[in-house]
């Protein structure tokens, strides 16, 4: 059952890739789907094997790596965690494929799309269920390569091969961190398994080893989970079709890089400066992401920053040392983004690709059970009582301010409760309430999709109610500590800035309108800063990207490639073979007694060779 779950998705990706032509749309979507089905039941039958009967299993299949005094099996390891991730992995996967196959339909290249989003799944499955860092490492780089090709899906578009590359250069740079650790952590221990490191990090002393291995590690998670510096990829990410962003930029390949921090734990744990390096970049990531939110205009955007704030969330939670808190909050993101990112999909399927919510507004006639979806996702992301984002944002909050020294956090994650509330409620209102900006062919073509496009929404949003209440229980058996106990204004202030926000977000566009048209200065510059996301791409390509282009291009090609390899290369060996054949070309004068000397120079070389 356990390596079925793998075996069915490799296969479901090679048929729908290999065999697309024959089976078709439609048979392609139903064999995916249907692998992905089976493989979400076996998933659920382990969560049930080893969370609730506590029968944690480690599988070794065959040894694939053996070079000197290291081995490497490849292995599975279907623990706690595991059990959890593979349940939101195979369960966000096969309402996406059932999605795809609506939202996608008419594209004459479905068959090639749903094998990238099937060998995505399998990869993340290899990723979460490894055993050891090097396989850990194949699936991090194979859900990498599946991100670059779903991007880049619609390849004749120019801004999703620009999206594409910069996904995958970026990722590069967090890569680098990993592979770094990993030779550290072999070098240090001896070992990549997970069993054999984490049992040797604990009985060992903290040390200034064991901390550049976690920063190192952290630079992996940054890169992947789009923290703050090497965040930039995520909001251009969108540019491929939107059931990849609910897919690999929501619920699953963002997340890896918090997997990778939950995992790594006992590392963490032994190096207090790591940890605080962490709560630093998560909390400043929450506050970043969430300022630049309020002012985006792309429906997607919008939700791709919420998402990279959502994120920061779940790194401070690592940071103060809750580790199944983050991964409480990760699964409950998981099913309100997802259903926020394929609402995104549906209203922009009704309106015939439009993403501008400027362009929008009017729909909550025409698209009504959309509009419900939309509410309970935004409902859930801000926070609002007794739905899922409300049992683990509003924990983490309050364990970040039970650490004293780490308030900052709180704060910064307070106030972006609020901004939370802001933008959901604007992309709200100028999606379904606003009165509408559409073109008049387009608003009134504007309807409900078929069943698979809208049923995913539906589970969806029941997870995204009830998943929270069902599993918080379950999350605090995990726990070491008990519960944080707070002063009652600490524990409500979350809450009540969500709702405030919310109250004040509709009063200031219900009746007050013209506030935000307000010409200023200053309201100009700031709307200017927070709209190219405090310019951090022009600021990373004009003095690192450009730099380092110019750095390369004069060090790498001219000096070595042009340079050097050429003198010692090719072009050196060619030249002096020219010269060579033109320096014995000369001894062909056609004088007898040139030719006389050659011989007889040739004659006292044979004989002096044989004496």
């Amino acid at each position: 059952m356990y390596t079925c779950i793998l075996f069915l998705l490799v296969v479901g990706a090679l048929a729908a890739g290999a065999g697309g032509r024959k089976l078709g749309e439609k048979g392609a979507g139903i064999l995916t789907s249907s692998c992905l089905i089976i493989s979400l039941s076996w998933s659920v039958l382990v969560f049930y094997e080893v969370i609730l009967s506590f029968s944690t299993t480690h599988i070794k299949l065959w040894r694939w790596l053996d070079s000197d005094l290291l081995t490497v099996y490849f292995g599975l390891q279907f623990d706690s965690l595991v059990a959890i991730m593979l349940l939101v992995v195979t369960t966000v996967s096969t309402l996406v494929h059932i999605f795809s196959t609506a939202y996608m339909a008419g594209d004459p290249h479905i068959p090639r799309f749903m094998s990238y989003l099937s060998l995505f799944t399998f990869l993340m499955v290899v990723l979460v269920s490894s055993d050891n860092y090097v396989q850990l490492f194949i699936g991090w780089e194979g859900v990498g390569l599946c991100s670059y090709l779903l991007i880049n899906f619609w390849l004749t578009r120019v801004e999703a091969n620009k999206a594409a590359i910069k996904a995958m250069l970026v990722n590069r740079v967090g890569d680098m961190g990993l592979i770094l650790a990993m030779f550290c952590i072999l070098d240090r221990f001896g070992s990549l398994e997970f069993s054999s490191v984490f049992n040797l990090v604990v009985v060992s002393a903290p040390s200034s080893d064991i901390t550049l291995i976690c920063l190192l590690l952290f630079l992996g998670a940054v890169g992947k989970s789009a923290q703050l510096g090497l965040h930039t990829w995520l909001p251009d990410a969108m540019e491929g079709p939107t059931p990849v962003s609910a897919l690999i930029h929501a619920a699953t390949m963002v997340t890896a890089g918090v997997f990778l921090l939950i995992r790594s734990s006992p590392f963490f744990e032994q190096a207090p400066l790591a940890l605080m390096t962490v709560i630093i970049v998560g909390s400043l990531t929450v506050l970043l992401a969430a300022t630049v939110g309020v002012v985006q205009n792309d429906l997607k955007k919008v939700i791709a920053y919420s998402t990279c704030s959502q994120l920061g969330y779940m790194v401070v939670a690592c940071g103060i040392s809750h580790y199944s808190i983050s991964l409480f909050h990760l699964m409950n993101h998981a099913f309100f983004k997802a259903l926020l990112f394929l609402s995104a999909g549906s209203v922009i399927h009704a309106l015939s690709d439009e993403q501008d919510i400027r362009k929008m507004g009017g729909l909550i006639k025409l698209i009504p059970l959309t509009y419900i979806m939309v509410v309970i996702g935004s409902l859930s992301l801000m926070g609002f009582p007794y739905l899922t984002g409300f049992y683990s944002k509003d924990l983490i909050l309050e364990l970040a301010f039970e650490q004293y020294y780490l308030t900052f956090a709180y704060w910064l994650g307070g106030f972006s409760a609020l901004l939370t509330t802001l933008y959901s409620i604007r992309l709200v209102y100028l999606t379904f309430l606003s009165n509408t900006n559409s073109r008049k062919p387009i608003f009134r073509r504007a309807h409900e999709g078929s069943w698979n496009l809208v049923l995913p929404l539906i589970l969806l949003a029941l997870g995204s109610i009830f998943v929270g209440y069902l599993v918080k229980e379950v999350v605090w058996s995990f726990q070491i500590t008990s519960p944080p106990i707070v002063s009652l204004p600490i524990k409500l202030l979350p809450v009540s800035l969500s709702l405030g926000g919310a109250v004040l977000v509709i009063v200031l566009y219900f009746y007050s309108v013209n506030f935000f048209r307000v010409p200023s200065f200053m309201g100009r510059i700031g709307y200017t800063f927070l709209y190219s996301a405090w310019q951090f791409n022009y600021v990373l390509n004009y003095f690192l990207a450009k730099k380092a282009w110019k750095g390369g291009h004069k060090i790498a090609y001219r000096t070595m490639d042009k340079g050097i390899l050429e003198l010692v290369g090719p072009k050196g060996i060619s030249n002096f073979m020219i010269e060579l054949a033109r320096s014995l070309s000369n001894l062909q004068s056609g004088l007898v007694f040139n030719y006389a000397l050659v011989i007889l120079i040739g004659v006292a070389i044979f004989i002096w060779g044989v004496v």
